[in-house]
């Protein structure tokens, strides 16, 4: 990468933070072009209604755009004020953007590790939504995930970047994934369950939030990966929106025996919401119809819930922690 950076005038050295901006110059129209996301690219292989495809894309473009944003520029004195100009409601999706920009920043230029000091340090409240999107980053850029996770060291919102990953693959590689439901064979254990997690939020946005082409896809599925799609097609609702308390409803009987599962991925959203106070009318819905109780509620659940994890070290806490989120609202 250094041969990269012109040499300076009259032999003269370029400071080390001359340096560094070129590289980030270079490295941002280098990533800007990979992560361009066009209305083709975005058309989903069957649509839902209007109201419920325009939602999904806002959310799809303000991700791609942020992502770019912070490709370009990701100094935290410039971009923060950035994120935090979308509107309140919109901030997580901000963020994840930032977190897809940062996770591919790092693949080039590994040394800093913007994605873990941003998550950590002024993007510690969106921590989720940018673990999130870096898992996005990594598949954009056909980095195994899995090394990424552990080096970041949360023992459960570093999990979030399985779920990421899934969603990239779930979305852009439709085909290979939904359709042919191939699983990627570098993820073993629970790696491939959080996969499925991303995968349902995944299929919740490709099928334009129609509610019978969701369980007809996920129907399609082999029983055991089931459970864990129907949890991101939850949180993907709950978290996303895009329909209305009675879609929400009817979604909830076509989960059938899963509706506890649907209840995990709803309650996480709530979680996560409430987290920042960001909270949405359609996250209310969600709510009080997959969980039985206001969002606020089941965010407080959620929270307590995570509390005391045991350490152990055949079963992720993360795991553990839906585990307990499970039971409570089956």
């Amino acid at each position: 990468m250094v041969d990269l950076i012109p040499a300076s005038p009259a032999g003269r050295e370029i400071p080390a933070d001359a340096g560094e901006s070129k590289l980030r110059t270079f490295a941002g129209n280098l990533l800007g072009k990979v992560f361009a996301v066009s209305s083709a690219t975005l058309k989903p292989p069957t649509v839902g209604d209007d109201a419920s495809s325009a939602r999904l894309k806002q959310v799809v473009f303000t991700v791609t755009e942020c992502c770019q944003t912070t490709v370009l520029d990701p100094r935290v004195e410039t971009l923060v004020p950035k994120l935090d100009a979308y509107d309140k409601e919109l901030a997580g999706f901000a963020y994840e953007g930032a977190g897809v920009g940062l996770a591919a920043l790092d693949t080039l230029m590994p040394t800093k590790r913007r994605t873990l000091a941003f998550a950590t340090g002024p993007g510690a409240p969106y921590i989720f939504g940018i673990y999130l999107g870096a898992g996005m980053g990594l598949a954009r850029m056909r980095f195994n995930p899995e090394p990424f996770r552990r080096r970041l060291g949360d023992p459960l919102f570093g999990w979030a970047v399985l779920d990421g990953y899934g969603f990239h693959q779930g979305f852009f590689a439709h085909k290979r994934y939904v359709i042919e439901q191939r699983l990627p064979g570098h993820l073993r254990g629970y790696g491939r369950r959080v996969f499925d997690h991303g995968m349902g939020r995944s299929i919740w946005f490709s099928s334009g939030a129609d509610v019978e082409r969701v369980g007809a896809t996920i129907a399609g599925f082999c029983e055991t990966r089931q459970a864990d799609l129907w949890q991101g097609v939850g949180l993907a609702c709950g978290y996303t929106g895009g329909v209305d308390r009675p879609t929400i409803e009817r979604l909830r009987a076509v989960a059938g025996e899963r509706q506890g599962h649907l209840a995990v991925g709803s309650a996480m959203s709530a979680s996560i919401r409430h987290h920042v106070g960001n909270t949405a009318d359609h996250n209310d819905f969600a709510s009080e119809v997959l969980c039985g109780m206001p969002s606020a509620e089941a965010a407080a659940a959620v929270d307590s819930l995570r509390r005391g994890l045991p350490t152990d070290p055949e079963v992720p806490a993360y795991a553990l922690w839906r585990q307990r989120i499970l039971r409570q609202f089956e």
